[in-house]
């Protein structure tokens, strides 16, 4: 059912956040590292098991790689869009305001919880990826695994920045329902090669993601989400 995996990922923010207020001064440094490095694990199969998906085949007891070509003008094309747009940069420079907005009120506890939260669990590779293989496939695993990292997350920022990030459930929830519904009804028009790329490309970025986590790399998946674009396009034509 569409709208399932946004609704676990919204209780897992709100759960994660609970945990905080009331265990989190029982939280180690080493046991979050663990729990950080478990989720990008995971992050990291999802997005490679995705992309082998799209991409290899098997007949006659024979394994053939398709669409490689394609993949590496989408790739190449998305990512010089993304870094050309600076989609990360953008980001980070709202985020940055945001938070030196709240710095000069003196009220800004719940709200700066709030800004920080939500810019970090709302946006991303997964939060885009997560609702789209939900309303076309009906594949809730991405948003499950999102819901486990969501919930790492939000305990984590939870201690310093106190109850205002449990309302980061709610950008969430409108954000990633949006896109749910919206790939409910795209999925009339595209065809299978389309939905194969967006697979493909899509579970990249949730790759570049796992990497980040696991190895403390700085690939720029937010400069990256043309290439979803890119690749859909080249599949239709």
């Amino acid at each position: 059912m569409p709208g399932v995996g946004t609704l676990l990922d919204m209780s897992g923010i709100v759960a994660g956040g609970m945990t905080a207020l009331v265990f989190g001064k029982l939280f180690s440094d080493n046991i979050k590292d663990m729990l950080m490095n478990v989720c990008g694990i995971s992050v990291f199969v999802i997005g490679i098991t995705g992309v082998m998906q799209g991409m290899l085949s098997v007949s006659g007891g024979t394994v053939s790689v398709n669409g490689t070509i394609e993949l590496l003008i989408s790739l190449v094309v998305g990512s010089v869009i993304g870094e050309l747009l600076g989609i990360e940069q953008r980001i980070e420079r709202f985020g940055a305001r945001m938070e030196k907005r709240i710095a000069g009120n003196k009220e800004g506890g719940v709200a700066e919880g709030f800004i920080r939260a939500s810019l970090v669990v709302g946006i991303g590779a997964m939060a885009v990826m997560g609702p789209i293989t939900e309303g076309l496939y009906g594949d809730h695993s991405v948003l499950i695994a999102k819901s486990v990292f969501d919930f790492v997350i939000i305990m984590m920022l939870t201690v310093p920045y106190g109850k205002g990030c449990l309302l980061a459930s709610v950008p969430v929830g409108l954000i990633q329902g949006f896109l749910t519904f919206a790939s409910c009804q795209a999925k009339a028009i595209m065809t299978d090669a389309a939905l194969a790329s967006l697979t493909t490309t899509g579970s990249i970025l949730v790759l570049c993601l796992g990497i980040n986590l696991i190895w403390d790399k700085k690939i720029r998946v937010a400069n990256m989400l043309p290439v979803i674009i890119i690749g859909v396009v080249i599949a239709l034509l």
